[in-house]
């Protein structure tokens, strides 16, 4: 039989084989571990996502009605985002806007003491302190104080009123204040976006409250005056009169606020008037203290109560004269100082206000009857209505 052969590997090729398995070995534990390593690393960096993304235990946030911290979600925080939808101009243009509105306090003479009479609103239309507010607002002050933005406050002067339109002008002794431009409120649409700002309820100056344009040419009637009016769903409070009406879309001044109506079940109604017509008249009275073009007696009257005479007795209160302008159509009809005057076209007037707008319903050089108490006797005197001169107001 064939002897077999034996073979035998060589002790250095052996000793490379055993090196060659321990590398394998070691290398294989190593990338495990380099593997596992990775892994944890990439957890941790998610873990740290989700934390930095997340609300956190303690934080501000609010409680939303599933009980969840809002932000708490990527749609959460996008949410909270779009919680602010305005533009930074758009509330540049509110800021500069609030800037133009003041708060008005008067006070009259109760007894041998001044007492706050009332709040409301104006709005600044000139960068040297012409202001234009409500008639109504400061009828019968004897002082007026207005409070700006910015928290400085002055005296105002009176420089003229008008009972029909219930507009009047102010000045205090400022300048280089923000002032709002008018816009023009014949081009405005139903539904067209605005914003109201005043000092809401007497207390709250510069409040801002938004809504849109209700009505056009609203024919109102506010203490026996009709007026055509511009209605908004804006919340108006007490304490607005006086305050603008701003267009959203520029923020033009289109309406002076004058009105809000009242009572059981009704809301969203409030009133303003309209810029076309406020422009002419605020004109008229930066320029001259009154309206142009007015029917005019020429007299200055205070109101005095009676105890009623005839077929007076409806109202107690009736405007006395207490002076009569040289030249006027009151002079000239044979007015005098301490004539009470009851009654325009038999139509009874109890107040400086009322005949001031009985007068202006009538046309420069119509006649009217004014019912006169004169010395406890009343007569009728036929007055031939005038113009008041812009010349004498000028000077």
């Amino acid at each position: 039989m064939e002897e077999k052969t034996k073979i035998r590997m060589p002790i250095g090729a052996a000793v490379a084989c055993l090196l060659i398995v321990a590398l394998l070995t070691v290398g294989i534990v190593a990338g495990a571990k380099f593997i596992n390593n990775s892994l944890s690393a990439s957890q941790t960096e998610k873990n740290a996502l989700a934390e930095a993304t997340s609300a956190p235990s303690d934080s501000n946030g609010t409680v939303g009605s599933s009980g969840d911290k809002t932000g708490s979600l990527p749609s959460d925080k996008i949410s909270f985002a779009d919680s602010s939808t305005q533009t930074d101009s758009e509330y540049k243009t509110i800021e500069n806007c609030m800037s133009s509105v003041v708060s008005i306090d008067v006070t009259a003479q109760s007894g041998h003491k001044s007492v706050l009479a009332g709040s409301g609103s104006g709005v600044i239309i000139s960068a040297d302190g012409y202001i234009v507010t409500c008639n109504h607002v400061v009828e019968g002050a004897q002082k007026i104080f207005v409070y700006l933005d910015n928290g400085n406050d002055y005296e105002a002067t009176l420089v003229g009123t008008d009972s029909v339109t219930d507009l009047a002008v102010i000045k205090i002794n400022a300048y280089n204040l923000t002032y709002a431009k008018f816009g023009d409120s014949s081009t405005l649409s139903v539904g067209e976006g605005v914003f109201a700002i005043g000092n809401a309820l007497g207390q709250l100056s510069n409040t801002y409250t938004r809504g849109s344009i209700s009505g056009l040419d609203r024919n109102i009637t506010i203490d026996n005056v009709t007026m055509t009016l511009l209605q908004t769903d804006a919340a108006i409070n007490q304490g607005n009169s006086g305050g603008g009406l701003f267009r959203e879309s520029d923020g033009t001044l289109i309406g002076i606020v004058n009105a809000k109506s009242s009572g059981s079940g009704i809301e969203g109604l409030g009133f303003a008037i309209p810029s076309t017509l406020a422009r002419e008249v605020i004109g008229n009275l930066m320029d001259y203290g009154f309206v142009v073009g007015r029917p005019y007696l020429g007299v200055s009257t205070q109101d005095v109560s009676l105890s009623g005479y005839g077929f007076f007795t409806s109202a107690y209160t009736y405007p006395c004269i207490v002076s009569v302008e040289d030249g006027s159509a009151a002079q000239q009809a044979g007015l005098k100082k301490d004539d009470v005057i009851m009654a325009v076209n038999g139509d009874t007037v109890s107040s400086s206000d009322e005949l001031y707008i009985a007068v202006s319903k009538f046309k420069i050089g119509d006649t009217v009857t004014l019912t006169i108490l004169r010395s406890n006797s009343q007569i009728d005197v036929s007055v031939t209505l005038g113009q008041r001169s812009t010349a004498k107001a000028a000077e």
